[in-house]
């Protein structure tokens, strides 16, 4: 009898990565960015409270580029796993890596043009919202293909969120303290996020397929 092995993958849609260890390694840093990330524009927003409705603020600005890399990994890990499909799916972060490139480059740009802003920064300045935008749209791929299991495949999707909760928060409270329920909103979707993420790296796995039911054995017969 001839035996045939095949090398297993966690992914086998990913040949970039030799097995789970990578994958945890990658997960771990992945959620360590983005808790600091997250934590870099939560205190941000805290400091400038709000003044950012009429001012750049630069430790804002600062901490929301921090944010933005640490989605950008966050991204990175959600295509690497196939989380949003193999097929067609793999377009979608791959659009949300396009708009964080010039929403990144939109907070130095800020920063060295707060007052008199050329033309040419507003369309680096509109990707940061439509970013956000991507975002929402990835968790709603992530909940609907279903690679990720229990909490974590919802999780993308509260992340996603934040652009909604931001903007009714604003909308509700104005100028006065209308920063302060995105900012409660990072911290539960996307600091819980990473966190887990970095403490527990194997909720990114699939789960282990279930052992064949083995046949029960024939009865003896009757003597």
């Amino acid at each position: 009898m001839t035996v045939h092995i095949r090398p297993s993958s966690v992914y086998p849609h990913d040949p970039s990565d030799p097995g789970p260890g990578g994958l945890l390694l990658r997960t771990r840093l992945t959620g360590a960015a983005l808790v600091a990330g997250t934590t870099a524009w939560i205190t941000g927003l805290l400091i400038a409270g709000d003044d950012i409705q009429d001012d750049v603020v630069p430790v804002e600005i600062w901490g929301s580029l921090a944010f933005l890399l640490g989605v950008a990994s966050l991204v990175v890990l959600v295509l690497s796993t196939n989380a949003t499909g193999s097929r067609k799916g793999r377009y979608i972060p791959i659009v949300e890596l396009v708009l964080l490139v010039p929403a990144m480059i939109w907070c130095p740009l800020i920063v060295a043009y707060p007052d008199d802003t050329p033309a040419w920064v507003i369309p680096f300045d509109i990707c940061w919202p439509l970013s956000m935008l991507g975002m929402l749209v990835i968790g709603i791929a992530v909940a609907r293909v279903g690679r990720f299991r229990g909490l974590l495949r919802w999780q993308v999707l509260l992340c996603g969120l934040w652009l909604v909760v931001a903007g009714a928060g604003q909308a509700a409270l104005g100028d006065e303290g209308g920063t302060y329920p995105g900012a409660a909103w990072l911290g539960i979707s996307y600091g819980v996020l990473g966190l887990r993420l970095a403490v527990t790296p194997r909720i990114v796995l699939p789960a282990a397929p279930a052992a064949p039911a083995t046949p029960a054995a024939p009865a003896a017969p009757a003597s």
